[in-house]
C-alpha cells in the first residue's frame, strides 16, 4: 500500500498558543512540506480545493502544485478533489495539462464535486446537479484529453465545435481517478470509464465505506475485464511516540479544525468525542507508530485498497509538530504498510 499526504491548507489560529499564521506563510508551509515529503519517501501530495469558507485557502489546487513541482522532482502530485463538478472542464482541461508539463509528467488528478452548498449558489449551479455536472465534466475532460478536436454538447456549458485544447498533457492519459463518498454515482462513473476510485473516508466510522468499495470491485467486474482499478482513501492522522502523548498533543487541534464553522453551517458544530473519534472503530488514527501501523493495516483488510493519503497539518497544528509527526511515519510506519495488500494485487494481475 502506498502513503501519501493530504492537505487542505487550513489556517487556523493554534488553539493552545492562539497564534496564526498569514495566508503567505501558510502556503509557504504548504509548498516545502511537499519537498520534505518527497525526501521521506511519501508517494503522493495532494492538495484539496475549497472555496469561500473560512478555514481552507486553496481554491486552485493548480497554482500551489504548479509552485511544488519546482521544489521537486519525484513524488506525485495530486489533487484531492479537483471540483469538475462546479469548474468548466475546458479551463480544467487546460490548467492541469500545464501542471502535468511544469511537473514532467506527475499529475494525478481526482475529480469530484463540492459537497458544500456555496460554490452552488456563487457559481449559479443547482446543488441537485452535482452527480450530473460531475458526470458531464468528467466525460467532457477525458474527452479533451485523450480526442486531438473535439465537437460536443452537453447540458451545463455552451457546445464545442471542433476545438483543440492546448498544451497537452505530457502523459499519454494523465492519471485519472474519480472521488467518492458513500453515494453509488461516483462507483458507476469510476467503472464506466475504466478509472480508479478514491474514498473520501474521513468522516464516518470505516464500516461504513464497505459496500462502496465492494461495490465497486462487483461492477467492475460485472462491466469490464481487465484488472480491477485501484482504491484509494484517506484519514485525519497524528502519531508520536506514545499513545498518551500522540493523544494529549493532537486532541486540541484536531477539535479545533472539525468545530469551525464551514460553508453551510447553521451554527457551530459540536465537538466530537475524542476517544471514540481515535477509537477503534472511530475514522480518525492517533497514537504510536504501532498503533497506526495496525491501524491502517485493519482498514485495508478492511476495504482492500492500495493508496491512502494521511492529512496530518490540521487545526493550526505548527508546521515543526507537523514535520515531527511526517517524520515519524516515514521511518515507522512507511517501511512497514508498503507491502500491505501486495499479495492480492499480484494475483489480480494488476
Amino acid at each position: 500500500m502506498e502513503l501519501g499526504l493530504i492537505t487542505f491548507g487550513s489556517l487556523l489560529p493554534d488553539p493552545v498558543t492562539g497564534t496564526i499564521l498569514s495566508q503567505r506563510e501558510r502556503l509557504r508551509d504548504v509548498v516545502r512540506a511537499a519537498a520534505e515529503a518527497e525526501r521521506l519517501g511519501f508517494s503522493w501530495y495532494t492538495l484539496g480545493e475549497h472555496h469561500f469558507g473560512e478555514r481552507d485557502v486553496i481554491p486552485s489546487p493548480a497554482l500551489v502544485l504548479a509552485a511544488i513541482a519546482e521544489h521537486t522532482s519525484t513524488i506525485r502530485l495530486a489533487t484531492g478533489t479537483t471540483l469538475v463538478a462546479n469548474r468548466d472542464p475546458v479551463l480544467v482541461a487546460e490548467d492541469y495539462a500545464l501542471l502535468d508539463l511544469l511537473s514532467d509528467g506527475r499529475l494525478e488528478m481526482v475529480v469530484g464535486g463540492s459537497f458544500f452548498p456555496e460554490p452552488y449558489a456563487v457559481f449559479d449551479q443547482a446543488p441537485e446537479s452535482k452527480a450530473a455536472r460531475k458526470r458531464e465534466n468528467t466525460e467532457l475532460l477525458l474527452r479533451l484529453w485523450t480526442e486531438e478536436r473535439v465537437t460536443w454538447q452537453g447540458r451545463f456549458r455552451p457546445p464545442l465545435d471542433n476545438v483543440l485544447v492546448q498544451p497537452r498533457p505530457l502523459q499519454p492519459r494523465p492519471p485519472f481517478w474519480i472521488s467518492g463518498g458513500v453515494g453509488s454515482e461516483s462507483v458507476g462513473l469510476a467503472v464506466d470509464h475504466g478509472l480508479p476510485l478514491v474514498v473520501g473516508t474521513t468522516a464516518r466510522r470505516p464500516d461504513v465505506f464497505v459496500p462502496v468499495f465492494d461495490s465497486y470491485r462487483a461492477l467492475w467486474k460485472e462491466r469490464r475485464t481487465e484488472p480491477t482499478g485501484r482504491l484509494g482513501a484517506a484519514s485525519h492522522v497524528f502519531v508520536a511516540e506514545t499513545s498518551q502523548e500522540a493523544r494529549a498533543r493532537w486532541a486540541p487541534y484536531i477539535e479545533t479544525y472539525l468545530t469551525v464553522r464551514k460553508p453551510g453551517d447553521v451554527g457551530p458544530p459540536a465537538p466530537p468525542d475524542f476517544d471514540t473519534y481515535v477509537g477503534p472503530d472511530g475514522p480518525a488514527i492517533c497514537g504510536s507508530p504501532a498503533e497506526v501501523v495496525d491501524r491502517l493495516g485493519r482498514l485495508q483488510e478492511l476495504w482492500g485498497h492500495d493508496l491512502h493519503l494521511l492529512a496530518i497539518d490540521v487545526g493550526g497544528l505548527p508546521y515543526a509538530d507537523v514535520q515531527a509527526a511526517t517524520e515519524l511515519v516515514a521511518s515507522e510506519v512507511l517501511p512497514q504498510v508498503r507491502t500491505l495488500g501486495r499479495d492480492d494485487r499480484v494475483a489480480a494481475g494488476a
